[in-house]
């Protein structure tokens, strides 16, 4: 009986290692950035994690697919971003987990402005939706927005 249970034991904490995937507590995957105005899915975001473990997401789409959305370019953006096309763009980079939910340590940019923001992200505990915070200074003064799961 006692091989039994430690066998139950063993299972039950497998199940638990596979739910906490299922639920999606990673950042990797396809992201629907919306439109403040419209309220309207903009962009998909791709996230993936690089070699040193941390978080980088490029734009993948935008929407609606048009000729004119196709030809944007990052003219304000300074650096090796200027004038890069927004599809592929690098947006979001040198994000690290802090905790099961919580990433830190990394800085978005906003292409439409050309300007690069501090940010940290809160992803939900079902995995769906994603807080993607852009600050300069201290976080309370930055901007939110809800990214929501695609893939």
């Amino acid at each position: 009986m006692a091989v039994l249970s430690c066998r139950s034991v063993i299972a039950a904490l497998l199940l638990a290692g596979v739910s906490a995937l299922a639920r999606g507590d990673d950042l990797v995957g396809l992201w629907q950035e919306y439109d403040d105005q419209t309220g309207k899915v903009e962009a998909l975001i791709r996230i993936e994690q690089a070699a040193d473990n941390s978080y980088a997401g490029r734009i993948e789409k935008l929407l609606p697919e048009t000729a004119e959305n196709a030809a944007k370019i990052c003219s304000r953006c300074a650096g090796e971003l200027h004038n890069k096309p927004f599809l592929g763009l690098r947006i979001l980079y040198g994000m690290k987990r802090k905790d099961q939910l919580n990433f830190e340590g990394g800085e978005v940019v906003d292409p439409d402005e050309g300007k690069v923001y501090r940010c940290h992200m809160r992803l939900s505990e079902d995995g769906k939706t994603l807080e993607v915070t852009g600050y300069i200074g201290f976080s309370w003064f930055g901007q939110t927005e809800v990214w929501h799961r695609k893939d």
